[in-house]
């Protein structure tokens, strides 16, 4: 994809955390250099390439089963619903072979900002970045601390990414410490 600034897409999701805008392309900057430190590809933004040419990454991400149906559905191709298989709880649990089908997760903050309701887990093709990915996280953690670290700033963040209006279970809680369900 040569028509799309993937640098200027990061500017903007790191503006729409509240980052102060006189600092946004410096952040930018400095995650880019963190990512080649590490060995991920971010040849898309102006950085290099990952040395095995394997770019990939493979994401799961594990929904507590009360949540299925909120956050999924079952998905023809495009994202059209699937009625034979919805709703997509007692298709998953049933004895039917997933050899076909599809499903679509929708993102919903309220949810994916919680770590009891949602975990991401991943994994990269290049063995490079994946053996450094923790290393990784920990520096960009530290490289976001402006956002991340200071409660009023998350509280800030967190309201704008629900639309000007905080849910009533939102805690300011950093969140990293709750690495079960």
């Amino acid at each position: 994809c040569t028509d799309l600034s993937f640098r200027r897409v990061l500017e903007t999701l790191l503006e729409s955390c509240y980052v102060p805008k006189a600092k946004v392309q410096d952040l930018a900057s400095q995650i880019i250099a963190l990512s080649e430190k590490h060995g991920l590809d971010v040849s898309q933004f102006g950085g290099r390439a990952c040395g095995s040419g394997k770019a990939g990454h493979l994401l799961q991400i594990f929904v507590r089963r009360t949540l299925v149906d909120r956050l999924a559905y079952a998905a023809k191709p495009y994202g059209y619903l699937d009625e034979a298989r919805s709703p997509l709880s007692t298709w998953v649990n049933s004895n039917t072979s997933a050899e076909v089908g599809q499903a679509r997760v929708v993102a919903n903050p309220k949810f994916f900002m919680r770590a009891d309701c949602v975990r991401l887990n991943v994994a990269s093709a290049d063995p490079t970045f994946h053996k450094n990915r923790k290393d990784f996280q920990t520096e960009l953690v530290g490289i976001l601390s402006m956002i991340l670290g200071e409660p009023s700033l998350r509280r800030h963040a967190a309201t704008g990414v629900y639309g000007g209006t905080l849910p009533s279970w939102w805690s300011a809680e950093d969140q990293r410490q709750h690495d079960r369900f």
